[in-house]
């Protein structure tokens, strides 16, 4: 079974404790119903039957893989991966960003989360390839970087794989 999310609509400003977010929840490819959360801390809201509910934490528990806190481990249940669903949907839309607005490049040196960025806004009147172009020359010369990636060269996803070092 493959649990997904679709129009997810997060609300940052009102996100306390946990997402303040509302999506609609899709298994295998069909609309079960929305699901959201109010981000005080509380658990998700579903508008769909318990028994629905009740089926797909049952398979979730049952087939994904357990996740551990304080060296004690948990099962992932529909709650937990509805969370991780618009954590990477968070995940996704914010690199996205960073990389239609920048050249993004990480290095084996680069303390965790930092990167070298050039904003392309910095160089009027040359294309976003004109600007890349640029930047792979001079990180090529750059002794100090020990093995820098571009992340702007890769696809997206092994783009999001080094970015966030999964």
């Amino acid at each position: 079974m493959e649990i997904t999310l679709k129009n997810v609509k997060h609300y940052e400003s009102m996100s306390e404790e946990t997402y303040c977010f509302e999506a609609s929840l899709y298994a295998d490819g069909k609309r079960v119903g929305r699901v959201s959360n109010r981000g005080t801390g509380g658990c998700h809201d579903y508008d769909f039957d318990m028994k629905t509910e009740r089926k797909l934490d049952e398979w979730c528990k049952a087939n994904l893989p357990k996740w551990t806190f304080e060296d004690e481990e948990f099962d992932t249940d529909l709650e937990m991966h509805i969370s991780k669903l618009v954590t990477d949907f968070l995940d996704n839309k914010h690199l996205k960003n960073l990389l239609n607005k920048s050249v993004i490049v990480m290095d084996d040196n680069c303390e965790e989360g930092e990167v070298y960025q050039w904003k392309f806004s910095k160089y009027k009147g040359k294309s976003k390839a004109e600007v890349i172009g640029g930047v792979a020359v001079a990180i090529a010369k750059n002794e100090k970087m020990v093995n820098p990636v571009m992340l702007n060269k890769l696809s997206f996803d092994n783009a999001k794989k080094v970015y966030f070092r999964k």
